[in-house]
């Protein structure tokens, strides 16, 4: 689990003619229970004490939320339902988007689909779904501080599907606890733990999946091998080739020759690699 998510509540004197947030042309100076605008639909409401956008089947247009002095740290937005934003620039420390509901952010005719505006963290947790879609980046995270200072995407048991020529510009460290990465496919990668990714270029397709269990099998040179609750199931094995489980520091935890086309290893709770033929296939078992 990832700790960084126990926000406080606290108070701060607002300007009256400072918004907290804007959503489309409609600026919003406090706490309100009904949201209403043009592009505004479904319930929308903000609770300026909590700095909490909450969304239930809504679709709004553009989403602003600016940087508030003595505010709230972190801009979050509470899902239930579908939700759709047009676009969104957020300029707190912070944004943290919560579940259990899903939003769909951008669009074909969408350049970017969120834009992080010199921050710290972009978190998703609580089950939180979150499809973004643009035409050039789905996440610009305008990294360019000269200190070197570059922000963070955390994926905490929730779900991440970016599509888009450029998943991110400008790279992020990375934490992903409670979820896997279904694409790219060969992606290396450990749970709950700080990833260097500055040198990784996520093109086109990237789907993190909240859970560890039950991950879609992953096909290779016609056999495939996934995750079960305690162990690893395999099916398609070669007959006669050996099979290797290691775990990520390169400790060969079984190995035997198949003599059936399926097997099943128990192992405990970890994410382990199965080689077969010079093949290899991560797997998460919970």
């Amino acid at each position: 689990m990832f700790l960084l998510l126990g926000f406080s509540s606290i108070s701060w004197a607002q300007d009256p003619n400072v918004p907290f947030v804007w959503i489309g042309d409609t600026p919003i100076y406090g706490s309100v229970d009904t949201i209403v605008g043009p592009g505004i639909q479904g319930q929308v409401s903000y609770d300026a004490l909590t700095n909490t956008l909450y969304m239930d089947n809504a679709s709004i247009p553009n989403l602003w939320a600016t940087d508030l002095t003595g505010a709230q740290p972190c801009f979050k937005i509470r899902l239930s339902g579908d939700n759709y934003i047009a676009s969104m620039v957020y300029q707190t420390d912070s944004c943290a988007f919560f579940g259990p509901g899903s939003v769909t952010i951008g669009g074909p005719s969408v350049s970017q689909g969120i834009i992080c505006d010199h921050t710290d963290f972009l978190i998703l947790t609580q089950g939180a779904t979150v499809d973004i879609s643009a035409s050039e980046a789905g996440i610009n995270a305008m990294s360019d501080d000269p200190s070197g200072h570059i922000p963070a995407l955390v994926v905490d048991s929730s779900s991440l599907i970016i599509t888009a020529p450029q998943c991110f510009f400008l790279m992020w460290a990375l934490w992903l606890s409670g979820c896997h990465v279904v694409e790219p496919a060969d992606f290396d990668y450990q749970l709950d733990t700080w990833l260097d990714v500055s040198s990784v270029h996520f093109q086109n397709y990237l789907e993190i999946r909240a859970g560890t269990v039950g991950i879609p099998a992953r096909e290779t040179a016609g056999w495939q091998a996934w995750a079960v609750e305690g162990g690893i199931r395999m099916e398609g094995l070669p007959d006669g080739q050996t099979v290797e489980v290691v775990s990520l520091l390169g400790q060969t935890l079984r190995q035997f020759k198949s003599s059936a086309t399926n097997a099943f290893v128990p192992l405990k709770a970890g994410v382990y690699l199965v080689r077969v033929n010079n093949h290899t296939v991560k797997t998460i078992v919970k």
